[in-house]
């Protein structure tokens, strides 16, 4: 089977977001309107908007309910508040003419030394089943960022170090065996979907320690990690020989 790449957000959230097992790690998605951005601004305090096809954090939009009348768009470098009669307007204004976007539910993410985080988890299927091959933690650089990718400034760390560290006193053992589990049904049922030998998962624990899926890449990039962890990116090149091997 020759591994396939699958760009959209939106089919890849889908194929997880009706599954029993899986759609309470699922944030709320929808494809992008005005009237829809109207809606969940009353339900959700905050809600991202992304291309659907895009990486690396390009592109998104942050919007922060401040209270009924008013919300803070974040975008680039720079927040501003506006009126909530306007939200709709000014977040066109930063869409890029011509791209698809989806808004989504924003997850209260656990922080680590005032600084939101996300995980990076790698599967790979070198032959029948998937194989967990990669997790650390991306730190995002300020404690107001609006994304938590590398491209955009965030810093790989040990995912362990980070979850025991994190300001909010989590269940370390807890929350690893549940981001393990919730991976592995992601994984399995994007490959039941797709065709697919590897996938890059952007995970999230919020406040809470509940695990969350934020989104899922068909060609995670590896740039800089053979440094950073040597013993894990052995793994993933065992794993990727075999796949090259088998294709």
């Amino acid at each position: 089977m020759k591994h396939k790449y699958i760009l959209s957000k939106m089919k890849k959230g889908s194929a997880l977001i009706h599954d029993p097992q899986l759609y309470r790690h699922i944030p709320v998605t929808h494809w992008y309107h005005a009237a829809t951005l109207t809606k969940m601004l009353k339900t959700n305090p905050v809600l991202y908007i992304k291309p659907d096809k895009g990486s690396q954090g390009t592109g998104i939009i942050r919007i922060k309910r401040i209270n009924n009348f008013e919300s803070l768009i974040s975008f680039k470098s720079s927040s501003q508040k506006y009126p909530n009669t306007r939200i709709a307007f000014e977040v066109a204004k930063r869409m890029q003419r011509g791209k698809r976007y989806i808004i989504q539910q924003g997850i209260p993410l656990a922080t680590y030394r005032k600084k939101p985080f996300d995980l990076r988890i790698v599967l790979q299927k070198p032959s029948n089943r998937w194989l967990l091959t990669w997790m650390s933690a991306k730190v995002a650089p300020r404690s107001n960022s609006i994304v938590t990718n590398v491209a955009k400034g965030a810093r790989d760390a040990k995912i362990e170090q980070v979850l025991r560290g994190a300001d909010q006193g989590l269940n370390v053992p807890s929350v690893m065996k549940e981001l393990s589990g919730v991976s592995y049904k992601i994984a399995r049922k994007l490959g039941s979907r797709f065709p697919l030998r590897i996938v890059g998962l952007d995970m999230g624990i919020d406040k809470k320690g509940k695990v969350w899926f934020i989104e899922a890449n068909t060609n995670p990039s590896f740039h800089g990690l053979n440094k950073f962890d040597p013993v894990q990116y052995r793994r993933y090149l065992r794993a990727k020989k075999q796949i090259e091997a088998h294709s």
